[in-house]
Protein backbone atom coordinates (compact mmCIF):
# COMPACT_ATOMS: atom_id res chain seq x y z
CA UNK A 1 0.00 0.00 0.00
CA UNK A 2 1.36 3.65 -1.28
CA UNK A 3 0.32 6.69 -0.24
CA UNK A 4 0.09 9.74 -2.16
CA UNK A 5 -0.20 13.87 -1.66
CA UNK A 6 -4.07 13.17 -4.00
CA UNK A 7 -5.12 16.65 -6.29
CA UNK A 8 -6.72 19.33 -5.29
CA UNK A 9 -10.65 18.96 -6.08
CA UNK A 10 -10.01 15.14 -7.18
CA UNK A 11 -13.24 12.76 -6.91
CA UNK A 12 -13.47 10.78 -3.53
CA UNK A 13 -11.44 7.97 -5.62
CA UNK A 14 -9.30 7.50 -8.79
CA UNK A 15 -9.04 4.22 -10.44
CA UNK A 16 -5.79 4.01 -13.14
CA UNK A 17 -5.91 0.72 -15.61
CA UNK A 18 -7.01 0.04 -18.87
CA UNK A 19 -9.69 -1.06 -20.63
CA UNK A 20 -7.44 -4.35 -21.72
CA UNK A 21 -7.08 -5.24 -17.87
CA UNK A 22 -10.20 -7.46 -17.07
CA UNK A 23 -9.17 -6.24 -12.97
CA UNK A 24 -9.86 -3.41 -14.22
CA UNK A 25 -13.02 -3.33 -16.11
CA UNK A 26 -14.16 -5.88 -12.60
CA UNK A 27 -13.04 -3.10 -10.16
CA UNK A 28 -14.67 -0.15 -12.26
CA UNK A 29 -17.68 -1.77 -12.48
CA UNK A 30 -18.10 -2.32 -8.82
CA UNK A 31 -17.82 0.64 -8.28
CA UNK A 32 -20.79 2.08 -10.58
CA UNK A 33 -22.71 -0.45 -8.98
CA UNK A 34 -21.92 0.45 -5.56
CA UNK A 35 -22.57 4.21 -6.88
CA UNK A 36 -19.11 5.51 -5.51
CA UNK A 37 -18.26 8.50 -7.48
CA UNK A 38 -14.50 8.00 -8.68
CA UNK A 39 -12.58 9.14 -11.77
CA UNK A 40 -11.16 6.58 -14.49
CA UNK A 41 -7.71 7.58 -15.14
CA UNK A 42 -6.63 5.35 -18.77
CA UNK A 43 -2.86 4.76 -17.87
CA UNK A 44 -1.26 1.57 -18.31
CA UNK A 45 0.46 1.67 -14.92
CA UNK A 46 3.52 0.07 -15.56
CA UNK A 47 4.06 3.07 -18.17
CA UNK A 48 2.96 5.67 -16.34
CA UNK A 49 5.26 7.89 -14.66
CA UNK A 50 3.24 9.07 -11.75
CA UNK A 51 2.66 5.57 -10.66
CA UNK A 52 6.32 4.75 -10.72
CA UNK A 53 6.75 4.17 -7.14
CA UNK A 54 3.37 1.57 -6.80
CA UNK A 55 4.56 -1.66 -5.22
CA UNK A 56 3.67 -4.24 -6.52
CA UNK A 57 2.94 -2.90 -10.49
CA UNK A 58 -0.55 -4.00 -11.29
CA UNK A 59 -3.31 -3.38 -12.53
CA UNK A 60 -5.58 -2.25 -11.35
CA UNK A 61 -4.46 0.88 -8.97
CA UNK A 62 -7.46 2.28 -6.70
CA UNK A 63 -6.59 5.80 -5.12
CA UNK A 64 -8.24 5.94 -1.46
CA UNK A 65 -9.92 9.41 -0.59
CA UNK A 66 -6.63 9.22 2.20
CA UNK A 67 -4.16 9.22 -1.03
CA UNK A 68 -3.24 5.84 -0.31
CA UNK A 69 -3.02 3.35 -3.36
CA UNK A 70 -3.89 0.20 -3.44
CA UNK A 71 -3.33 -2.67 -6.20
CA UNK A 72 -5.35 -6.55 -6.36
CA UNK A 73 -9.17 -6.30 -6.92
CA UNK A 74 -10.28 -8.73 -4.77
CA UNK A 75 -9.11 -7.25 -1.11
CA UNK A 76 -10.04 -3.99 -2.47
CA UNK A 77 -13.76 -5.28 -3.14
CA UNK A 78 -13.76 -7.06 0.39
CA UNK A 79 -12.37 -2.88 1.71
CA UNK A 80 -15.30 -0.91 0.24
CA UNK A 81 -17.78 -3.59 1.28
CA UNK A 82 -16.46 -2.51 5.03
CA UNK A 83 -15.71 1.11 4.10
CA UNK A 84 -19.75 1.58 2.93
CA UNK A 85 -21.93 -0.83 4.33
CA UNK A 86 -23.77 -3.84 3.12
CA UNK A 87 -27.02 -1.35 1.33
CA UNK A 88 -25.38 -2.12 -1.99
CA UNK A 89 -22.65 -5.32 -1.14
CA UNK A 90 -21.43 -7.86 -3.61
CA UNK A 91 -21.12 -10.36 -0.77
CA UNK A 92 -24.25 -12.70 -0.66
CA UNK A 93 -26.47 -12.38 3.05
CA UNK A 94 -26.31 -16.15 3.62
CA UNK A 95 -22.40 -17.69 4.62
CA UNK A 96 -22.68 -20.69 1.57
CA UNK A 97 -23.22 -18.48 -0.60
CA UNK A 98 -20.89 -15.95 0.23
CA UNK A 99 -18.61 -18.54 0.37
CA UNK A 100 -19.58 -19.57 -3.25
CA UNK A 101 -19.37 -16.12 -4.48
CA UNK A 102 -16.11 -15.70 -3.25
CA UNK A 103 -14.82 -19.49 -4.40
CA UNK A 104 -16.50 -18.37 -8.32
CA UNK A 105 -14.53 -14.89 -7.96
CA UNK A 106 -11.30 -16.79 -7.42
CA UNK A 107 -11.90 -19.04 -9.86
CA UNK A 108 -12.60 -15.92 -12.35
CA UNK A 109 -9.94 -14.12 -11.34
CA UNK A 110 -6.96 -17.37 -11.23
CA UNK A 111 -8.36 -19.82 -14.16
CA UNK A 112 -10.63 -18.18 -16.46
CA UNK A 113 -8.23 -15.52 -16.80
CA UNK A 114 -5.65 -18.28 -18.03
CA UNK A 115 -8.33 -19.23 -20.91
CA UNK A 116 -8.13 -15.43 -21.48
CA UNK A 117 -4.72 -15.59 -21.96
CA UNK A 118 -4.53 -19.22 -24.18
CA UNK A 119 -7.22 -17.61 -26.74
CA UNK A 120 -5.18 -13.88 -26.78
CA UNK A 121 -2.06 -15.46 -27.68
CA UNK A 122 -3.57 -18.97 -29.31
CA UNK A 123 -3.78 -17.59 -32.88
CA UNK A 124 -1.53 -14.81 -34.63
CA UNK A 125 -4.77 -12.89 -35.76
CA UNK A 126 -5.83 -12.89 -31.98
CA UNK A 127 -2.43 -12.10 -30.36
CA UNK A 128 -1.78 -9.28 -33.07
CA UNK A 129 -5.28 -7.99 -31.91
CA UNK A 130 -4.06 -7.65 -28.20
CA UNK A 131 -1.27 -5.97 -28.81
CA UNK A 132 -2.78 -3.22 -31.05
CA UNK A 133 -5.21 -2.50 -28.48
CA UNK A 134 -3.00 -3.08 -25.47
CA UNK A 135 0.21 -0.54 -26.82
CA UNK A 136 -2.80 2.15 -27.88
CA UNK A 137 -4.12 1.88 -24.35
CA UNK A 138 -0.64 1.74 -23.03
CA UNK A 139 1.27 4.39 -25.81
CA UNK A 140 -0.66 6.85 -26.71
CA UNK A 141 2.23 9.17 -27.25
CA UNK A 142 3.19 6.84 -30.69
CA UNK A 143 2.57 7.94 -33.88
CA UNK A 144 0.93 5.34 -35.91
CA UNK A 145 4.38 4.07 -37.93
CA UNK A 146 5.46 3.47 -34.03
CA UNK A 147 2.47 1.69 -32.68
CA UNK A 148 2.14 -0.53 -35.74
CA UNK A 149 6.58 -1.64 -35.02
CA UNK A 150 5.20 -1.84 -31.17
CA UNK A 151 2.78 -4.92 -31.80
CA UNK A 152 5.78 -8.03 -33.52
CA UNK A 153 8.38 -7.63 -30.34
CA UNK A 154 5.15 -7.59 -27.80
CA UNK A 155 3.67 -10.53 -29.41
CA UNK A 156 7.10 -12.70 -29.38
CA UNK A 157 7.26 -10.86 -25.68
CA UNK A 158 3.87 -12.52 -24.73
CA UNK A 159 3.64 -15.72 -26.59
CA UNK A 160 7.41 -17.00 -25.15
CA UNK A 161 6.16 -16.28 -21.30
CA UNK A 162 3.20 -19.09 -21.97
CA UNK A 163 4.55 -21.65 -19.83
CA UNK A 164 5.97 -19.01 -17.56
CA UNK A 165 2.06 -18.09 -16.57
CA UNK A 166 0.97 -21.24 -16.40
CA UNK A 167 -0.85 -21.50 -20.13
CA UNK A 168 1.29 -24.68 -21.55
CA UNK A 169 0.16 -25.42 -25.24
CA UNK A 170 -0.48 -29.08 -24.27
CA UNK A 171 -3.29 -27.41 -22.01
CA UNK A 172 -5.19 -25.96 -24.73
CA UNK A 173 -7.82 -28.67 -24.90
CA UNK A 174 -8.40 -28.15 -20.84
CA UNK A 175 -8.81 -24.10 -21.23
CA UNK A 176 -11.01 -24.24 -23.96
CA UNK A 177 -12.87 -26.69 -22.23
CA UNK A 178 -13.26 -24.82 -19.03
CA UNK A 179 -14.05 -21.84 -21.31
CA UNK A 180 -17.22 -23.69 -22.77
CA UNK A 181 -18.22 -25.00 -19.31
CA UNK A 182 -18.60 -21.16 -17.89
CA UNK A 183 -20.28 -20.19 -21.01
CA UNK A 184 -22.59 -23.01 -20.61
CA UNK A 185 -23.26 -22.26 -17.10
CA UNK A 186 -24.04 -18.55 -17.34
CA UNK A 187 -26.37 -18.96 -20.09
CA UNK A 188 -28.36 -21.38 -18.10
CA UNK A 189 -29.04 -18.18 -15.46
CA UNK A 190 -28.46 -15.16 -16.87
CA UNK A 191 -30.33 -12.50 -18.63
CA UNK A 192 -31.28 -8.67 -18.30
CA UNK A 193 -31.28 -8.31 -14.12
CA UNK A 194 -30.20 -11.78 -13.82
CA UNK A 195 -27.53 -12.80 -11.47
CA UNK A 196 -25.46 -15.62 -10.23
CA UNK A 197 -27.35 -15.20 -6.39
CA UNK A 198 -30.38 -13.30 -7.72
CA UNK A 199 -31.50 -9.83 -9.35
CA UNK A 200 -28.32 -8.13 -7.89
CA UNK A 201 -24.66 -8.79 -8.66
CA UNK A 202 -21.92 -10.55 -6.51
CA UNK A 203 -18.30 -10.34 -6.22
CA UNK A 204 -18.66 -13.57 -8.47
CA UNK A 205 -20.62 -12.23 -11.73
CA UNK A 206 -17.92 -9.23 -11.54
CA UNK A 207 -14.91 -10.98 -11.69
CA UNK A 208 -16.50 -13.17 -14.45
CA UNK A 209 -17.78 -10.29 -16.17
CA UNK A 210 -14.16 -9.26 -16.07
CA UNK A 211 -12.27 -11.73 -17.72
CA UNK A 212 -15.17 -12.74 -20.14
CA UNK A 213 -15.31 -8.72 -21.41
CA UNK A 214 -11.56 -9.29 -22.70
CA UNK A 215 -13.01 -12.61 -23.91
CA UNK A 216 -16.13 -11.35 -25.62
CA UNK A 217 -13.75 -8.91 -27.29
CA UNK A 218 -10.86 -10.28 -28.64
CA UNK A 219 -11.67 -12.51 -32.17
CA UNK A 220 -11.77 -15.67 -31.47
CA UNK A 221 -13.19 -16.39 -27.77
CA UNK A 222 -15.84 -13.50 -28.82
CA UNK A 223 -17.20 -15.60 -32.07
CA UNK A 224 -17.54 -18.31 -29.69
CA UNK A 225 -19.54 -16.78 -27.15
CA UNK A 226 -21.86 -15.62 -29.51
CA UNK A 227 -22.58 -18.75 -31.21
CA UNK A 228 -22.30 -20.69 -28.29
CA UNK A 229 -24.31 -18.17 -25.25
CA UNK A 230 -25.54 -15.25 -27.08
CA UNK A 231 -26.99 -14.37 -24.14
CA UNK A 232 -24.32 -14.71 -21.90
CA UNK A 233 -23.05 -12.04 -24.66
CA UNK A 234 -25.64 -9.16 -24.00
CA UNK A 235 -25.11 -9.87 -20.24
CA UNK A 236 -21.27 -9.23 -20.26
CA UNK A 237 -21.94 -5.83 -22.18
CA UNK A 238 -24.82 -5.03 -19.71
CA UNK A 239 -22.48 -5.54 -16.64
CA UNK A 240 -20.01 -2.98 -17.23
CA UNK A 241 -22.50 -0.18 -15.86
CA UNK A 242 -24.89 -1.85 -13.03
CA UNK A 243 -25.57 1.60 -11.58
CA UNK A 244 -29.32 1.32 -12.07
CA UNK A 245 -29.75 -2.43 -10.64
CA UNK A 246 -31.75 -2.30 -7.39
CA UNK A 247 -32.16 -6.31 -6.34
CA UNK A 248 -32.54 -8.98 -4.21
CA UNK A 249 -30.11 -11.61 -2.89
CA UNK A 250 -31.97 -15.39 -3.89
CA UNK A 251 -31.73 -19.14 -4.16
CA UNK A 252 -28.91 -19.62 -6.57
CA UNK A 253 -29.75 -21.16 -9.65
CA UNK A 254 -28.17 -23.65 -12.07
CA UNK A 255 -25.09 -21.29 -12.85
CA UNK A 256 -23.79 -21.87 -9.38
CA UNK A 257 -24.47 -25.77 -9.72
CA UNK A 258 -22.26 -25.83 -12.48
CA UNK A 259 -19.20 -23.68 -11.69
CA UNK A 260 -19.53 -25.18 -8.22
CA UNK A 261 -18.31 -28.42 -9.82
CA UNK A 262 -16.23 -26.99 -12.19
CA UNK A 263 -14.61 -25.87 -9.10
CA UNK A 264 -14.36 -29.32 -7.46
CA UNK A 265 -13.21 -30.69 -10.43
CA UNK A 266 -10.71 -28.09 -11.68
CA UNK A 267 -9.93 -25.24 -9.49
CA UNK A 268 -9.71 -26.33 -6.25
CA UNK A 269 -7.10 -29.54 -6.98
CA UNK A 270 -5.43 -27.19 -9.05
CA UNK A 271 -4.93 -24.57 -6.36
CA UNK A 272 -4.21 -27.27 -3.64
CA UNK A 273 -1.52 -28.68 -5.73
CA UNK A 274 0.03 -25.53 -6.28
CA UNK A 275 0.89 -25.02 -2.28
CA UNK A 276 3.03 -28.23 -2.43
CA UNK A 277 5.30 -26.13 -5.25
CA UNK A 278 5.46 -26.97 -9.01
CA UNK A 279 2.38 -28.09 -10.81
CA UNK A 280 2.00 -31.36 -12.53
CA UNK A 281 -1.78 -32.73 -12.15
CA UNK A 282 -4.34 -34.58 -14.11
CA UNK A 283 -7.49 -31.89 -14.39
CA UNK A 284 -10.71 -33.43 -15.94
CA UNK A 285 -8.63 -36.03 -17.80
CA UNK A 286 -6.53 -33.82 -19.05
CA UNK A 287 -2.83 -32.81 -17.70
CA UNK A 288 -1.97 -29.83 -16.44
CA UNK A 289 1.48 -28.12 -15.61
CA UNK A 290 2.78 -24.62 -14.31
CA UNK A 291 5.61 -23.28 -12.26
CA UNK A 292 4.61 -23.03 -8.91
CA UNK A 293 3.12 -19.48 -8.12
CA UNK A 294 3.00 -17.69 -4.60
CA UNK A 295 0.05 -15.42 -5.29
CA UNK A 296 -2.20 -18.59 -6.01
CA UNK A 297 -1.25 -20.15 -2.86
CA UNK A 298 -2.03 -17.72 -0.97
CA UNK A 299 -5.43 -17.39 -2.16
CA UNK A 300 -5.84 -21.27 -1.69
CA UNK A 301 -5.17 -20.19 2.34
CA UNK A 302 -7.62 -17.62 1.86
CA UNK A 303 -10.10 -19.36 1.05
CA UNK A 304 -9.21 -22.42 2.98
CA UNK A 305 -9.77 -20.71 5.72
CA UNK A 306 -12.96 -19.23 4.64
CA UNK A 307 -13.76 -22.92 4.30
CA UNK A 308 -13.21 -24.01 7.44
CA UNK A 309 -15.05 -20.94 9.57
CA UNK A 310 -18.02 -22.48 7.97
CA UNK A 311 -20.69 -24.86 9.82
CA UNK A 312 -19.52 -28.76 8.92
CA UNK A 313 -22.97 -29.05 7.51
CA UNK A 314 -22.17 -25.97 5.00
CA UNK A 315 -18.64 -27.34 4.06
CA UNK A 316 -20.38 -31.00 3.70
CA UNK A 317 -22.71 -29.59 1.17
CA UNK A 318 -20.33 -27.39 -0.65
CA UNK A 319 -18.24 -30.57 -1.00
CA UNK A 320 -14.42 -29.43 -1.51
CA UNK A 321 -12.03 -31.89 -0.27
Amino acid sequence: MTRTGGEPGASPYVLYGVEASPYTVKLRAALRYRRLPYRWVCRFVQMYEPLAHVRPQLMPVLQFPDGELRTDSTPILEELDERHGSDRSLLPERPRDRFLARLIEDMADEWLTKCLYHYRFGTMEDAEFAARWVMDDARGDLSAADHAASVPPFVERQIGRKEQVGCPPEAAPLFEASYLRVLDALESTVANGRFLFGTRPSVADLALFGQLKTLGTDPTPMAVMRARAPRTDAWVRRADDLSGVDGEWEEPGPAVAALLEMAQEIYWPFLKANTAGDVDIVLAGRRFRQPHFRYQAKCYDRLAKLHAALEPEVREGIGLE
